[in-house]
């Protein structure tokens, strides 16, 4: 019997659920057949490589970790780097010994790399020379890690040569491939488990359906290559043979330049480089118009935002903006908009991809809700990770015993069955029995000329539970005060909505790498200065 109020994306084609090929296998085959296409360029040096290249680099690897170091099928292989060309053989090469890779931050300090090392226990650690010290010493009081190898030690230009002798360790598709690292709904980072399967399924439905890309793009590579979002854009670019112009770091001037020069198709984004495209007044100089799509994710896009973009890069030719929504423990994606679709559904995150179902449930009572009512949003399908590593007790407080993933994300779907995001059930700001969504008033206060940038917090009081504040970020030559801030959102919304808390001016927002704004932090700069 079909459960009420549950919604359903397209059928995976059954081609795809039963394979059996693991993802070492899957990438042989395609990059074999791509061979010298370029793949991957460096925008700081101008180097590149081919498919062919990643590919033997990917053998010659496998080959150094197997028999110099000892790795076997199911060890840990730490990868502690910035984004760099070398990124996609050194993450193959682990899978076609059967290891699996765990991707850390490489800007983690000595106490959340020692968290995160004790929760995988990797075996080697493979590091940029950037982060060589930091791992080295913190390495040194864990007795599970055997090596640490900078990467210029297994990555040169030997490394690329022509490898058709190795032999991959055959290994299980359902077998986890990649550890990355989330929060969660709530707490400290944990290790999501992914398997092969899962995301092979993810991207042959992206390619083969969605055509989420096709072999004549060519895409951005900023986004971070340890984070699920990165992770996935090269598994795509790598299986259908477009090409990645690659970048270590945010640089204004050089993330502009290289939409320019090699005239970047799709941009893959998240709210602060939309941001950043909607009213840094330098983006004025550079020529964008050879971006087709822009798609955003990782946080809630305001709408006008959005339009600011379309405005600002469109100049009258075609130019679509897509949000999608995800998580790490769904495999990075589990809605997107219709391609065909030109006039999409503004504000909305899109459809569920094939494979996966979703349903809104009540926050108190976990009954599923019907169109266009807010609850939380469960998700369940073949994209669902294998669990948190090593962590069986978080594993089953986000996964309940029907197999649906609890986000801990507040949306809804309308009639058509697209979805949309409010915000985080642990962000809500509570205000005598209201809820207040926070992305709602920054998507307000960005529409403001003189606002560059903005988060909004709750600070408990005895008499209203919470009162929305706002932290500020003037633009460029701004005069507006506190008080011009708070009457216009008080122009703008219901009563429970208005900024009691005040208001902060700031120098920057402070995000993780993702995109996603930390309140957090933000908490405790408000706190410290009342100390």
């Amino acid at each position: 019997m079909a459960q009420e109020n549950v919604v359903h994306g397209p059928p995976i084609p059954n081609y795809l659920l039963n394979i059996k090929s693991n993802l070492s296998q899957y990438f042989i085959r395609l990059l074999g057949e791509l061979r010298n296409n370029t793949a991957v360029i460096d925008m700081h040096d101008g180097s590149s490589f081919t498919f062919s290249n990643i590919l033997h680099a990917s053998f010659n690897i496998a080959s150094y970790l197997k028999y110099e170091f000892g790795v076997q099928k199911g060890d840990v292989v730490g990868i502690f780097s910035e984004n760099t060309i070398w990124y996609p053989s050194l993450v193959l090469a682990v899978w076609h010994i059967g290891g699996v890779s765990a991707l850390f931050n490489p800007m983690y300090n000595n106490k959340e790399l020692t968290h995160v090392l004790n929760i995988t226990k990797p075996k080697i650690m493979i590091t940029s020379k950037m982060g060589f010290k930091i791992v080295r010493n913190t390495a040194k009081s864990l007795d599970f890690i055997k090596y640490v190898c900078p990467i210029e030690v297994i990555c040169n230009t030997r490394t690329i040569e022509e490898n058709n002798n190795f032999e991959p360790t055959p290994c299980d598709n359902n077998q986890t491939c990649v550890i990355l690292f989330s929060s969660g709904t709530t707490g400290l980072p944990k290790g999501v488990e992914l398997s092969h399967k899962s995301i092979l399924i993810l991207v042959s439905a992206l390619n083969d359906i969605n055509k989420f890309v096709t072999k004549t793009d060519t895409l951005m590579g900023l986004m971070p290559m340890f984070h699920g979002y990165g992770l996935l854009i090269i598994c795509l670019c790598l299986s259908i043979g477009s090409k990645i112009i690659v970048l270590k770091y945010f640089d204004e001037e050089l993330f502009l330049k290289s939409i320019e020069v090699h005239k970047i198709s799709i941009l893959h984004a998240v709210p602060p480089l939309m941001i950043f495209l909607a009213k840094h007044p330098l983006v004025e100089k550079y020529n964008l118009s050879c971006v087709n799509v822009i798609y955003s994710g990782a946080a809630p896009l305001s709408l006008n935002i959005e339009n600011e973009v379309i405005n600002k890069i469109g100049k009258g030719k075609p130019l679509k903006v897509f949000q999608g929504y995800g998580m790490t423990e769904l495999t990075m994606v589990s809605t997107l908009p219709d391609q065909n679709e030109f006039e999409h559904t503004n504000g909305s995150v899109g459809k569920l991809i094939s494979g996966m179902s979703g349903k809104v449930i009540d926050l108190d009572n976990g009954k599923s809700l019907g169109v266009n009512e807010s609850g939380e949003l469960c998700f369940k399908g073949p994209m669902v990770m294998n669990g948190y590593y090593k962590n069986p007790k978080e594993t089953a407080s986000i996964i309940d015993a029907e197999g649906w993933l609890h986000t801990g994300d507040i949306g809804y779907y309308d009639k058509n069955h697209n979805f949309f995001i409010i915000d985080r059930i642990k962000e809500l700001i509570k205000y005598k029995g209201y809820q207040v969504a926070p992305a709602e008033l920054e998507a307000l206060l960005l529409t403001h000329p003189e606002i560059k940038d903005v988060a909004v917090i709750g600070l408990p009081n005895l008499e209203a539970g919470e009162l929305p504040m706002a932290f500020v970020v003037k633009s460029l030559n701004s005069t507006i005060n506190e008080k011009d801030i708070v009457q216009f959102v008080h122009k703008n919304v219901s009563a429970q909505k208005r900024l009691r808390g005040g208001v902060r001016f700031v120098n920057s927002i402070p995000k993780n790498p993702s995109g996603k704004i930390l309140r957090r932090v933000l908490k405790n700069l408000y706190y410290q200065s009342k100390l």
